[in-house]
C-alpha cells in the first residue's frame, strides 16, 4: 500500500460532516489527520466522532501543519479563495468544494496560483463528474452510441431550503451556486464544448437557464428548492435519448431513436436491465446510493492524482473558473432579462 494521503479539512459543516468524512472511510490509503473551523466546539465534536487527532483554530494553522498533505477547503464559497492560497503557499495540495469562489478575479488568481505550483494538486469538488451514471454517459458519448449530440437537459430540485449561509444570496444562494453550478459544470464535462451565450429566468430559489455551445449543442437546466428531491440529466442525440437519474440506482435509461419511452419494447428492455443490475443496486443502496458513492469515487481519483498515479484531478481550478464564469453570466442574464455572452 502507498503511504496514506493525509488530509486536513477547513470547515466542519454539512459537506464535511455528512459527505466527505463518511466517504473517506471507504477510500484506501487516505487519512484525515486534522480539522479546523471558526467554531472550535463543532470542530472538536466532529474530530471526536471520526477519530481525528488534531483541531486547528484557522486556515493558517491547518496549512502550517506538516502532517497535512492536502487541505480541503469546505467553508462558505465567499471564504474559499484566501485559505486556498494559504494552503498552496504552504506547499499543500488543495481541494476546494464547489463553487471555486463567487468572483471571477478571485478565480483567475487561483488558476494562476495553481499554474505556479504544477507539482501540487489543485482540485474543485464537482463530485457529479465521478457519479456512476455520468461516467456511463461519457462512455456512451465516446463510443458514439447517441450519434451527434443535439441537446442536454438537466433538472435539480431539493425538498428543504437549507438554513444558514446556503440560503443567503450574498453567500451564493441555493438555486444557482449550491445546486445549479453542478449542472453548469456538467454542460462542459459531458459535451466537451464551451457554452458561449446564456439566458436565465427566475430568482434565488427557482431558476431556469439555457445556453448554446460553440459546437452548437443546446443546453437547458432547471433548478428549484423547497419542493421534492430530483436530480436528472437527459442527453438527446440523433440515435436516441439517455436519461440519468442521479438520486436513483436504476439509470441510465436508454430509448433508441424512433421509439417511445413508454413503448412495450423499451419498457421490457428496461425491466430486464433492472433485474440484471439489481445486485449492484442493492450494494450501492447499502452504501448510501450512487450519489453518496460519487464522493467516494471523487476522493479515490483525488488520492491517485495526488500520488502522481494519474494526470489531472476530476475537476481542476480551471474547470472551477469556467463554472464560476457560467454562473456569473447567468446572474447577468437574469438581471438583464436577455441573453448574454459568457466570454472566456
Amino acid at each position: 500500500m502507498p503511504a496514506p494521503l493525509r488530509i486536513g479539512f477547513l470547515g466542519c459543516g454539512r459537506a464535511t460532516a455528512t459527505l466527505h468524512l463518511p466517504a473517506l472511510r471507504r477510500v484506501d490509503a487516505v487519512e484525515v489527520v486534522a480539522l479546523a473551523d471558526v467554531d472550535e466546539a463543532r470542530a472538536r465534536e466532529l474530530a471526536a466522532a471520526h477519530g481525528v487527532a488534531r483541531v486547528h483554530p484557522d486556515a493558517a494553522a491547518l496549512a502550517a501543519d506538516d502532517d497535512v498533505d492536502l487541505v480541503a477547503v469546505c467553508t462558505p464559497p465567499r471564504h474559499h479563495a484566501l485559505p486556498a492560497h494559504t494552503a498552496l503557499d504552504a506547499g499543500r495540495h488543495v481541494f476546494v468544494e464547489k463553487p471555486l469562489c463567487l468572483d471571477l478575479d478571485e478565480a483567475d488568481a487561483l488558476v494562476r496560483a495553481a499554474a505556479d505550483r504544477p507539482d501540487r494538486l489543485c482540485a474543485v469538488g464537482f463530485n457529479l463528474r465521478r457519479h456512476r451514471q455520468v461516467v456511463a454517459a461519457r462512455e456512451a458519448l465516446a463510443e458514439g452510441r447517441l450519434g451527434r449530440l443535439a441537446m442536454i437537459r438537466t433538472h435539480w430540485t431539493a425538498a428543504v431550503r437549507p438554513p444558514g449561509w446556503r440560503a443567503s444570496a450574498a453567500d451564493g444562494g441555493v438555486a444557482l451556486w449550491e445546486m445549479g453550478v453542478h449542472h453548469l459544470d456538467l454542460w462542459r464535462h459531458l459535451t466537451g464544448e464551451e457554452p458561449r451565450r446564456i439566458t436565465a429566468a427566475g430568482d434565488e430559489a427557482v431558476l431556469v437557464m439555457s445556453a448554446v455551445t460553440d459546437g452548437g449543442t443546446l443546453l437547458a437546466t432547471t433548478v428549484a428548492d423547497g419542493t421534492s428531491d430530483a436530480n436528472e440529466v437527459e442527453l438527446v442525440g440523433e440515435r436516441g435519448r439517455l436519461t440519468l437519474t442521479l438520486y436513483r440506482g436504476d439509470g441510465p435509461r436508454w430509448v433508441p431513436a424512433g421509439q417511445a419511452g413508454g413503448g412495450v419494447g423499451v419498457r421490457l428492455s428496461a425491466a430486464a436491465r433492472a433485474a440484471r443490475t439489481l445486485p449492484r443496486q442493492a450494494r450501492a443502496a447499502r452504501a448510501g446510493g450512487d450519489y453518496v458513492l460519487s464522493f467516494v469515487a471523487e476522493w479515490e481519483a483525488l488520492a491517485r492524482a495526488a500520488r502522481g498515479e494519474t494526470g489531472a484531478p476530476p475537476a481542476t481550478f480551471e474547470d472551477g473558473r469556467r463554472a464560476v464564469a457560467l454562473a456569473l453570466a447567468a446572474q447577468r442574464a437574469l438581471r438583464a432579462g436577455d441573453e448574454v455572452e459568457i466570454g472566456t
